[in-house]
């Protein structure tokens, strides 16, 4: 995997720190409770998918600020031990990580968010290393980091670079032009639904697809994820799994896809890479407890993949 460009894969998006508990059972408020399964972890979008494309051998950096605090040292220290490298944070005293609580639902997996951005140093345009994103293979952003994010794309723009966007939510003017630039936009359905006017998954990625030359893709959890092609809409069903937290799927998601994109595979392999790495991150507590290397996926249960896709992993 060696190569001539700084990175091969250039991240930025929300810079968080991840306070995780899965819930014993019937809580009632106001009591207090011993919880064994509490976790502090980096997490965000685009933070979880650079950890797992750095832990799957790809040369990654992330694009953050990084202050003083408490909260920037564990963001730091949980970056760069999944091998995602320090160039690239920006020292800014005056900044700190977002926080989030999670909260995980012991019969369903299901997770409930509390976040807070009160002092998050949010990235400028001017904050991009344009020369380095240029000589990337793949950049990955989220709609978090909107200014960012535009200039990462528009830096790339006409060049054989990829980019891969998690977009959930954002301004709708800001969200389309990102949609626009991208060249594989991976979308929640309800946010495809939300932002095209249109319910029916068809419907809904058929309109989105009227404003890129990309590949648009929605994700709808347990339900799977569709792509717009030429041929039609195409499902790529979930891995059936007993889920402990489902924190992290759709990140692992997208860096999965990017990983699989790299690695020159078929829009239908990507789809089922990814598909079968979030599943696998949802037998964990954290978005990134369960992130594999390329060794360890060979001693995972192949089985359950189709016999292109085994073949690949296997190599």
């Amino acid at each position: 995997m060696s190569s001539t460009h700084a990175v091969d894969v250039m991240v930025t998006g929300l810079n968080i720190v991840d306070v995780l508990v899965r819930l014993p059972g019937d809580v009632k408020r106001g009591e207090k409770y011993q919880a064994d399964d509490l976790l502090v972890q980096g997490g965000a979008p685009a933070g979880n998918a650079a950890c797992l494309l750095a832990s799957l051998g790809w040369r990654t950096g992330f694009i953050a600020r990084m202050g003083n605090d408490a909260m920037s040292c564990i963001a730091r220290a949980e970056l760069t031990r999944y091998g995602v490298l320090e160039d690239y944070f920006l020292h800014d005293a005056s900044s700190a990580p977002g926080i989030s609580v999670v909260e995980i639902d012991p019969s369903s997996g299901e997770r409930t968010v509390f976040y807070s951005l009160k002092n998050y140093g949010s990235l400028k345009g001017d904050d991009i290393p344009v020369d380095d994103v240029r000589r990337a293979k793949l950049v990955l952003v989220d709609g978090y980091e909107a200014d960012a994010a535009l200039t990462m794309l528009e830096a790339i723009r006409g060049t054989a670079c990829h980019s891969v966007l998690d977009i959930e939510a954002g301004d709708p003017e800001i969200v389309r032009r990102l949609i626009e630039l991208g060249t594989h936009i991976i979308l929640p359905l309800s946010a495809a639904q939300r932002l095209s006017g249109r319910s029916p998954v068809g419907e809904a990625l058929h309109k989105l697809a009227a404003w890129t030359q990309g590949q648009v893709i929605a994700t709808d959890g347990v339900n799977g994820s569709w792509a717009h092609t030429r041929e039609g809409i195409h499902h790529q069903p979930a891995f059936k799994v007993e889920a402990l937290d489902t924190t992290g799927c759709g990140d692992a998601y997208h860096g999965a896809y990017a990983s699989a994109l790299l690695d020159g595979l078929p829009l239908k392999l990507r789809m089922e890479f990814a598909s079968w790495i979030a599943a696998q991150v949802a037998l964990s507590l954290g978005g990134r407890s369960n992130l594999p290397t390329r060794e360890s996926l060979k001693r995972e249960n192949l089985s359950v993949l189709s016999p292109e896709l085994r073949r690949h992993v296997e190599s």
